[in-house]
């Protein structure tokens, strides 16, 4: 990001990025910050060590960890929110077998997203053990990732309803996880750009293995929607791809060379 410097502040040194740096882990000896607990390595020493560089916050510090704090408890919240439209009726007799057959949908929307949800919150966690840095417009990106995360429950409850035999509530929902996985792909590609000093040197090697494995579900999401004009439960079928999907990654990309 770049701003104008405040009256009063030396060129090329961020006020915010100061700031952060009271209590906070010591500068590398040619003044650009260190990343507490680790050292870089000759790679990556560059980006990491570059003089104004415009970061809100940095691995190690108090700023960063707010933010991963954070995006964990949207997520959290998230999968919360799926369970509390699972209710038990009140107010007349109630019999067991009946209206667990009524519950039926919903429990099945429920799973659905629990599984979806939860992946997206692994990717960001393997996202961020390479992510060391904030700038502002990664903050941004991220923000609109926990957004789409914390709408998730709406279209839930919608496919719910419908018992995923209705093409519009499959379309909407398909939608709406697309969207999550678009953003989050763009929060890998902008953090890992070359230059960004945002990403561990580790991250340059792992780039396009990582945007495989977060594109896959909302590619497969969207191949999902005309299939949905055709057939809605054969639509939500076609999810179970992401899997299937997933496995071959792993096996092309162990996890040992991530």
């Amino acid at each position: 990001m770049t701003s104008d410097d405040p009256a009063g502040t030396p060129d090329g040194e961020d006020p915010l990025g100061a700031a952060l740096d009271d209590g906070g882990p010591a500068n590398a000896p040619d003044g650009g910050p260190a990343v507490e607990g680790s050292e870089p390595d000759s790679d990556g020493a560059a980006d990491l060590r570059r003089p104004g560089a415009k970061w809100l916050a940095r691995a190690g510090h108090l700023e960063y960890d707010r933010v991963l704090f954070f995006s964990d408890a949207i997520f959290a919240i998230a999968i919360t929110l799926l369970a509390l439209d699972l209710r038990v009726p009140i107010g007349r007799s109630f019999q067991a077998g009946h209206e667990l057959r009524q519950a039926v949908p919903g429990i099945e929307s429920f799973t659905i997203s629990f599984v979806v949800i939860g992946l997206f919150w692994l990717g960001h966690h393997s996202l961020f053990r390479h992510i060391i840095a904030f700038d502002r417009p990664l903050m941004m990106l991220n923000l609109l990732f926990l957004g789409t995360i914390a709408f998730l429950p709406f279209p839930t409850e919608v496919l719910g309803l419908t018992s995923t035999t209705q093409a519009a509530a499959v379309i909407f929902y398909a939608a709406c996880c697309s969207a999550a996985g678009l953003v989050e792909s763009a929060v890998w590609l902008y953090a890992t750009r070359p230059g960004s000093g945002l990403a561990a040197p580790s991250a340059a090697r792992m780039r396009l293995p990582f945007l495989l494995q977060a594109a896959r579900a909302p590619v497969i999401f969207l191949l999902s929607i005309p299939v949905a004009l055709y057939s809605p439960r054969l639509a939500t079928y076609m999810w179970i791809l992401i899997f299937v999907t997933g496995v071959v990654m792993d096996r092309l990309f162990p996890s040992g060379s991530r």
